[in-house]
């Protein structure tokens, strides 16, 4: 199964609360431009899984401009301070559809990432980034990056 983890675009550096800072209108833009790419470069969606926090949620919806409707859940285990473990958890329990989109923000992506792929290494995650990954089981070490993507990069010769 193929799966995309993204995380979100460029957000204002203030609000009330974390979980309430909205995307900068820069951020949309730059979204919306980076999905067309992708799916100008043959890249298909399924639905979205997103965190609860605004500018994922933000995030979602500009992907959606460029998508059109898709299926979409809120999870709360894609909040910043989750556990990647237990989104995995999460994920055994609520099996997702392939080529879906895990919407969320740093440091859980990366953690992510890694945990799954099973990689040692940092995988960063500039704002709007995007990994793809080819995922046999919803575990540690489970999946294998295919390609990471960020805003003004191209998948050509990926």
């Amino acid at each position: 199964m193929r799966l995309f983890i993204s995380r979100h675009g460029e957000a204002v550096g203030m609000a009330p609360t974390d979980a309430l800072r909205p995307l900068t209108e820069h951020g949309r833009t730059a979204l919306r431009q980076h999905w067309q790419q992708l799916k100008e470069s043959g890249i298909s969606l399924s639905e979205l899984i997103v965190s609860p926090y605004v500018r994922a949620q933000q995030t979602a919806d500009c992907i959606a401009q460029v998508y059109g409707d898709l299926r979409r859940v809120d999870c709360d285990e894609l909040v910043p301070e989750a556990s990647p473990q237990a989104l995995l958890n999460w994920l055994l329990e609520n099996p997702v559809r392939d080529n879906a989109v895990l919407v969320s923000h740093m440091p859980l992506v990366a953690q992510l990432t890694g945990l799954w792929t099973g990689s040692r290494e940092r995988i960063g995650f500039a704002v709007g980034t995007v990994a793809c990954l080819d995922v046999d089981v919803a575990a540690a070490a489970g999946a294998r990056l295919l390609w990471l993507c960020s805003p003004g990069e191209s998948l050509t010769g990926r």
